[in-house]
């Protein structure tokens, strides 16, 4: 490592040569997430560098992305059980997979552990009961496996606590805050987020139209796919030709056109987003066909739907919907299909597919409907409300 006079050129040996902010920028945004946290101790010029917002997200948008798995592993001999959370590269590159965070699960056994929620911009949301029983309240927690910072949601009151539901997890660009969609056991809608107090979470007023569509959504526990967010919306997968989408800022439901899935009533498309626009994988009935149906949503406004591509796939009966993986890599212009059994990974631009070698289902590993994407941004929430003394390891490298 060379010092900070070396690296300005202000020692004895001098050359005079000084590399602009753009060039170290550059130079850094070439290396893995962990190599940029560490060059920071170099000197003051990368420091600069290293700490700036702008390189922060311009360097988390072209982190690939990754879908989410699960290791089942037992420490005390069979006693409990902790899920470790790796992220799998969307091309299936076992050299970029990494360890982001192992926790105890929570279980009948265990309810005092923690359930994996979502993921939104490069932060995982746990929750965690702070009790024995099924109606203990809850906690929220934030954790950025990359700067390996831990935040914590503002508390919910008594009333809210035990007896609610999640549905999505986004951040709202406009306020800088995480925020949770949930609702309560009396349809009530509300709004936690970073930027709130402990005081009652914020209501959500539904007209009745927008009541009748919010109550036909899944939540994070149910849905196949969790809402993917674009253009200021949240999505929920396509149900009977039509989906549902919640606007972040005048925070309402409302319909949207689906793609036209094969049969209409298919409830099995999965949604996700690459360069910039919906795609829903249309898998179909698992033993009527071995392919897979990709849907453009090429007209956002219009709402107007192609099917571009149709992916042969080399599926395995007797898959669960909720450990199918769909997602896109606007880098590599490739898309991940499949589960534990099969994966599959195709070129958008050469339509070309390649079938993964995978043993996922014989080594306690279990694949997900998460996507991940590691991010180096710095949110406020995280030195607002840190959270400290909890259980948990992690071992992102």
């Amino acid at each position: 490592m060379m010092d900070e006079e070396a690296a300005h050129g202000t020692g004895a040996n001098d050359t005079g040569v000084h590399l602009p902010d753009d060039t170290i920028a550059e130079i850094l945004g070439r290396l893995s997430d962990t190599s940029v946290l560490r060059s920071g101790a170099v000197c003051k010029a990368w420091r600069r560098v290293t700490t700036d917002p702008h390189f922060l997200a311009a360097r988390s948008r072209r982190n690939p992305a990754s879908i989410l798995l699960y290791t089942l592993r037992h420490p005390d001999a069979g006693r409990s059980l902790d899920l470790v959370l790796e992220a799998l590269p969307v091309s299936c590159d076992e050299a970029g997979r990494r360890r982001l965070v192992q926790y105890p699960r929570s279980s009948a056994a265990k309810p005092s552990g923690c359930n994996f929620l979502a993921s939104c911009d490069g932060v995982l949301l746990l929750s965690k009961k702070e009790g024995f029983y099924y109606y203990s309240p809850k906690r929220y927690l934030l954790c950025n496996p990359v700067t390996r910072q831990w935040a914590e949601l503002p508390r919910l009151p008594n009333g809210y606590s035990s007896d609610n539901t999640e549905y999505a997890f986004y951040f709202h660009k406009p306020s800088g805050e995480f925020r949770l969609l949930c609702r309560h056991a009396d349809r009530i809608w509300f709004i936690v987020s970073t930027g709130a107090d402990d005081a009652k979470p914020r209501r959500v007023n539904l007209d009745a139209e927008a009541a009748a569509l919010a109550s036909s959504v899944p939540s994070l526990k149910d849905t196949v796919t969790t809402p993917v967010a674009l253009h200021g919306n949240l999505h929920w997968p396509p149900q009977g030709g039509s989906m549902v989408a919640f606007n972040t800022e005048s925070e309402t439901f409302h319909r949207m056109p689906g793609p036209r899935t094969t049969p209409a009533r298919n409830n099995k498309a999965k949604l996700f987003q690459l360069n910039g626009m919906l795609v829903a994988a249309d898998f179909g009935e698992v033993t009527e066909r071995k392919y897979v149906d990709l849907f453009f949503l090429k007209d956002y406004v219009a709402g107007m739907w192609e099917r571009r591509h149709r992916v042969a796939v080399p599926w395995q009966p007797g898959r669960s919907w909720m450990t199918t993986a769909a997602a896109g890599d606007d880098e590599q212009n490739i898309v991940i299909l499949g589960d534990g059994h099969a994966l599959v990974v195709y070129d958008v631009r050469r339509k070309t597919v390649r079938a993964i070698d995978t043993s996922m289902d014989t080594n306690n590993v279990i694949v997900t409907r998460h996507v991940f994407k590691g991010s180096l941004v710095r949110h406020a929430c995280f030195d607002a409300r840190p959270c400290t003394g909890i259980p948990f390891t992690q071992s992102w490298s």
